[in-house]
């Protein structure tokens, strides 16, 4: 283990504290999530409308009611008519987005089983319970069971060519897809057109992935189990690419609305303007002590979950590539330390225009580029 491990590890744990804090123990303060009334009494109506609340029955009083709650947490999301709510939930989605094909893509280019099974256990735990929380616990699990490759590694990757490939086609089928019909159904819609039914279905987008990942590579027969004669990190660029795109777009579009008050103000309302304002969707509602926390209405309550998981899930995130960056510049003997604050410095702009998840996909490559230097000299000077 690199020396910057465990600090990196420290503060990433500190996160996962925090987390629990601004997210479970904010929330239940706050009056909008307290875990024995969610499982004792179901939500029959979603929240700021008439619409009846139909989910098929698991036949496990709680459960059903668990997921009638979580229905009605994301159709507040969905709700644009909650503004803030509606924003901070837009802003999330493509922070997650961008994660989970990290996420994926480290634990399919790995080699332990452990880490690969608790990569898509940690990722349902995050839908079910908060990404903010599960980020930084992830993060940790990685940093102490997976090591950086070393910029020395020539030899073929363990894993089958055409399972990346996969998993490119299974993230469409199981989360893209799922991600669709969730925003562009209606909450009064019936069967398959249903939204709270695609809200809960998405949940476990992580499951639905790894199905289709597996079936692909079992119906791919003998063009899955090939194997690649690249470096496993040559396989992981395009996920990078569509990780900085989905971070880029919402975070654009978020952008977007929180200036158009100031862009174009004429074009909005001023309740609207008013509850775009940056020093409320950027400035993190404070959470600790308890006696500082107050009462609020169920819509602003999610908004404030959803700040707190996107603020914790994406400093996770970037601490965590910032760490294997780091380690994989210091090793080479081509790059000085002031590499890596040249590096640090170009993904805070990434941030700032992409999103945190771009950056921490920026740092990856980073990562990537030094760690195939060496093979791609050897390459060129074997042709």
């Amino acid at each position: 283990m690199s020396a910057v491990r465990p600090f990196a590890i420290a503060l990433l744990a500190g996160l996962a504290v925090t987390a629990h804090f601004a997210l479970a123990k904010q929330s239940e303060w706050n009056g909008t999530v307290n875990l024995e009334n969610v499982l004792a009494n179901p939500v029959k109506i979603l929240p700021g409308t008439n619409i009846p609340l139909s989910l098929p029955r698991t036949g496990l009083d709680k459960l059903d009611n668990f997921f009638a709650f979580m229905a009605a947490f994301f159709h507040t999301t969905l709700d644009s008519r909650n503004v803030r709510a509606h924003w901070q939930g837009n802003h999330l989605l493509g922070t997650l987005s961008s994660i989970w094909i990290m996420m994926l893509s480290e634990a399919h280019g790995s080699t332990s089983t452990g880490f690969f099974f608790a990569t898509y256990f940690f990722e349902v735990m995050g839908e079910l319970l908060g990404i903010g929380l599960f980020t930084p616990i992830w993060a940790i699990t990685h940093l102490l069971m997976v090591r950086n490759p070393t910029k020395t590694v020539t030899k073929p990757t363990a894993a089958p060519s055409g399972h990346s490939k996969a998993l490119g086609y299974a993230l469409m089928i199981g989360h893209v897809v799922p991600s669709a019909f969730m925003l562009r159904t209606q909450p009064d819609g019936q069967g398959i057109l249903s939204q709270p039914l695609w809200a809960i279905l998405r949940l476990f987008h992580p499951v639905w992935v790894y199905v289709a990942w597996k079936t692909i590579t079992v119906l791919g027969g003998k063009s899955a189990a090939s194997v690649s004669t690249e470096p496993a990190f040559f396989t992981r660029r395009k996920f990078y690419v569509f990780s900085i795109l989905a971070s880029g777009f919402f975070h654009i579009i978020s952008l977007a609305y929180l200036l158009s008050g100031h862009l174009a103000s004429g074009w909005l309302k001023e309740d609207v303007v008013a509850a775009l304002d940056a020093r409320i969707v950027l400035i993190p509602t404070q959470f600790y002590p308890e006696s500082v926390v107050q009462k609020v209405p169920f819509e602003t309550g999610v908004a404030i979950f959803l700040q707190w998981d996107y603020l914790c899930s994406s400093a996770a995130i970037v601490i965590w590539a910032a760490t294997l960056s780091a380690e994989a510049i210091s090793a080479s003997k081509r790059k000085s330390g002031g590499s890596v604050l040249e590096t640090y410095a170009q993904a805070g702009l990434v941030s700032i225009l992409a999103g945190p998840g771009a950056a921490a996909a920026f740092l990856l490559q980073e990562r990537d580029a030094v760690l195939a230097a060496p093979v791609e000299l050897v390459e060129k000077k074997r042709q």
